[in-house]
């Protein structure tokens, strides 16, 4: 029966431990944790986190600004304050305008004596040619 109820004894002290744990906090947002509130309302009056920053580093909380802007969207779960669009603008219908049939002519005539430069590349390694050294 003692055997019970010890067992029973560390299930009940068991029950109470994982009833009242609590993840460990980075270091840096465990310095920041009793700040918290202060934090808010400076957030709430647009306070940059350069700014909040300078003021914990008055009180000797040394913190980075990405380190309080890691802890205001973990902890305090502040939402992005840039506004996105939502929609976009339809392109214009624009038509290309075509070349005129005399540029076309004319492009057609340099492809056709300079084969080798507006051909298609051919794959492997481009060999320089010993004639242009």
């Amino acid at each position: 029966m003692s055997n019970q109820n010890q067992s029973g004894d560390i299930q009940a002290r068991l029950q109470k431990i994982a009833e009242n744990f609590k993840p460990k906090q980075p270091r840096k947002f465990a310095l920041l944790m009793p700040v918290k509130e202060p934090i808010k309302m400076l957030l709430a009056k647009k306070a940059t986190y350069e700014d909040v920053r300078i003021i914990l580093a008055e009180e000797n909380i040394i913190v980075s600004r990405d380190t309080i802007h890691r802890f205001c969207r973990q902890i305090i779960g502040q939402k992005s304050v840039r506004q996105r669009k939502t929609t976009t603008k339809p392109l214009k219908n624009t038509p290309i305008p075509s070349p005129s049939p005399s540029i076309k002519a004319a492009l057609q005539e340099q492809r056709e004596r300079l084969p080798g430069v507006w051909g298609r590349r051919k794959r492997g390694p481009r060999i320089t040619d010993s004639k242009n050294l």
